[in-house]
């Protein structure tokens, strides 16, 4: 398939032209204090930090989706294939984020690969974002989506819902949809009963996202980052906030990784990718 087609129908489907402030200025400048990424990218991405960020071959075979691109995955992509991604760059616990080698962009441009990656947008979908599919896969009801990560894009990046389940039960739900090798903990238990669930995938986990939550009346927070390992100073000061914050009203919070809860949308991504007729895989490189 055409890049340029493909591309095309992703910035439709995705509606990039309406990005306005989902901005990676700031982890850009944190994880490359030499710019070099500036040389492969292509010129427009950086108006809008979504859709094609770096361009290879003009035909495309294979597509790759992945949550965090990383070295390793890139090292492994076949020529002429797209890799479509949630983020810009690699994250892990510990150090926290992680650029891209340069390297890594030299090897997208010698085997003709393209670099494609949707962040608000993603977040924001009626149907892929991970939010909802995550409220959706545990039986959520009476699901209202807000909180929208770049308010020029329909939609939100917070669902919440009602469950009937015990919290031990919701766990189990959890657990049961994302799989097994994704880790599920209740980081605070404030009710015996998960009630109205706030569902806010990746490092949703901040004051500002649980007022929103609270403010529906939800008694269950359900993120990537509830709980979190990362090393960098700002991420455990917003995650120390949370936590006074969530036990001081009394609500309880599961995380289900930053990884396992963004993961859902890659893996429905595959199919959109096989109707236009194009071989799909996700590059599993986590939980994290």
């Amino acid at each position: 398939m055409h890049l340029d087609e493909l591309c095309g129908d992703l910035d439709a489907e995705f509606r990039v032209d309406l990005v306005s402030r989902d901005d990676w200025t700031g982890i850009f400048e944190l994880v490359y204090p030499d710019p070099y990424w500036r040389a492969f990218v292509e010129p427009a991405y950086p108006e809008r930090w979504n859709g094609l960020m770096v361009r290879g071959g003009e035909e495309v075979d294979e597509v790759v989706t992945c949550v965090f691109p990383g070295d390793a995955v890139i090292e492994e992509l076949e020529p002429r294939t797209l890799l479509f991604s949630e983020h810009p760059v690699d994250f892990a616990d510990r150090p926290g984020f992680l650029p891209l080698a340069r390297s890594s962009f030299e090897a997208l441009r010698a085997k003709g690969c393209s670099f494609y990656h949707v962040h608000a947008p993603l977040d924001q979908h009626p149907r892929f974002s991970p939010s909802r599919l995550l409220a959706q896969g545990i039986g959520l009801e009476d699901l209202e989506e807000y909180l929208p990560i770049d308010e020029g894009l329909p939609g939100g990046a917070a669902v919440s819902g009602t469950s009937e389940l015990t919290l031990e039960g919701l766990v189990a739900r959890i657990r049961d949809f994302l799989g097994d090798d994704i880790p599920v903990h209740v980081v605070l238990r404030g009710h015996e009963f998960a009630g109205r669930v706030a569902v806010v995938a990746g490092g949703g986990a901040d004051v500002e996202t649980l007022e929103a939550a609270l403010a529906r009346g939800c008694d269950t927070f359900v993120s990537g980052n509830a709980g979190t390992y990362c090393d960098v100073p700002f991420v455990q000061e917003v995650n120390r906030a949370f936590r006074r914050a969530a036990e001081a009203a009394t609500i309880s919070a599961i995380d289900a990784t930053h990884y396992g809860t963004e993961r859902p949308p890659q893996l429905a991504m595959l199919d959109w990718f096989r109707r236009r007729g194009l071989p799909a895989r996700f590059a599993e490189n986590g939980p994290r």
